[in-house]
Formats: structure tokens, sequence, C-alpha cells
């Protein structure tokens, strides 16, 4: 597919939900403005660290409940087994893999992710990053921000409640601008993604009972 026209391309990406799937009605507005403003193709990914092991949701879905809304929300790859304090167990992720169409990439790999005609190659951990494509690497030990002009992209940490934006020149493949959006109070939730939420938190209800765990929701 051509890219004739396309000046620009926006990284977008998340994490931290810790199973707070309330969140993510709110958040999904925010992200749809971000894309709609972006003008070029946007890239939507979340970093990690989307359970607790606290929340009961989590617990009863072994950490997919999040990852499957995030797949309802249009998120164009998740990445899991990084730098956090949950970890999703492999079997757990395997029947993932079954339920969604959303790319979920372990930490240490690399990997290509496609829109619009456009390539890019994501990088993790120590994995190495496609020499033939422009591309970006992630590193969670920092939540620094890319400087304009610089022609290495890395993704950072990214707080809780923020979204992270980064514009990239397209096809220079340089930085154009980057900041974070915080998620505002205020911001209305998104109709579609809450029904998806409800149904999830009901469909892990279910799924709790028939393994005779304890689904309740206070912790």
């Amino acid at each position: 597919m051509a890219t004739e026209g396309i000046a620009s391309v926006t990284l977008l990406a998340t994490a931290h939900l810790h199973g707070d799937l309330a969140r993510l009605p709110r958040l999904f507005t925010l992200i749809q403005r971000e894309r709609a403003a972006a003008g070029g193709v946007s890239f939507l990914l979340d970093l990690g660290d989307s359970c607790a092991l606290d929340v009961w949701l989590c617990r009863a879905t072994q950490g997919r409940a999040p990852l499957m809304v995030l797949d309802a929300m249009g998120y164009d790859a998740a990445l899991v087994g990084g730098p956090e304090a949950v970890p999703i167990p492999v079997p757990s992720l395997l029947r993932l893999r079954e339920l969604i169409t959303m790319p979920v990439i372990p930490w240490g790999r690399a990997a290509s992710l496609t829109r619009k005609g456009i390539t890019l190659g994501l990088a993790t951990g120590e994995a190495v990053l496609p020499g033939d494509r422009p591309g970006f690497r992630v590193d969670r030990s920092s939540d620094a921000l890319p400087e304009s002009g610089a022609a290495t992209v890395m993704l950072g940490d990214v707080p809780p409640g923020h979204l992270a934006r980064v514009d990239v020149a397209w096809p220079d493949w340089t930085v154009t601008a980057a900041r974070l959006v915080a998620l505002a109070p205020d911001t209305p939730p998104d109709p579609t993604i809450l029904a998806t939420v409800e149904f999830v938190q009901d469909e892990a209800r279910d799924y709790a009972r028939r393994q005779g765990g304890v689904s309740g929701e206070s912790g």
C-alpha cells in the first residue's frame, strides 16, 4: 500500500493500568482525540503492568481481562513480561492469543507493526531492532521523552493516568515533538468501551465461579 501524503507517524503509549478497567472508557476518549489530532498514521501500544496482584479481576483471569479490553480499544500491540510485578503465566498468555487479534509481544523480543501501509520495527530489552525499516525501542527504565530532532526514537515508561505521545516525521524518521497527556477527571467515558468493560467483568465473575474461586471485587 502506498504511503503518499503521509507526513508524520505518531506513537501513543500507556502503561501501569494495574487492572483498573474503570479508567479505560475515559482513556479511550482521550486516545480517540489524540489520534484524530495526529493527522498522519498513529500506532497505539501498552508497555506493560496491565494487571496487579491485589485486583480480583486479574487473579480471576490470570491477567487476561485488561488485555482483552485493550484489544477492543484498537491497540496495535501490548507488551508483557517486562519489568512488571505481575507477569502473565504462559498458559494464560497462550489462551489469550486465541481470543484477541492484538499482538501480545513478550519482553525481550523484536517485532513489526503495520498500519496504513507503514511498517515499523519494535525492539524491547536487549532485542535487536530490525535494520531494514524505521523503528523504535522501548526502555521502561526511564520515563524521559525523546527530544525534538532525535534520530533514535525511544518510548520510556508512562505514569498511570497518562498517555505518551511522540510525533515522528515521515519518512525522515526524526522526532518532531513529544509530550505526556494527562487523563482529565472530567473526560467523558466512551459508551462502547464502557459496555465492553462491563461484559469482561461479568465474564470474569462467571469464570471465577466455575473455577470454584472467589468472584468478589473487594481486592
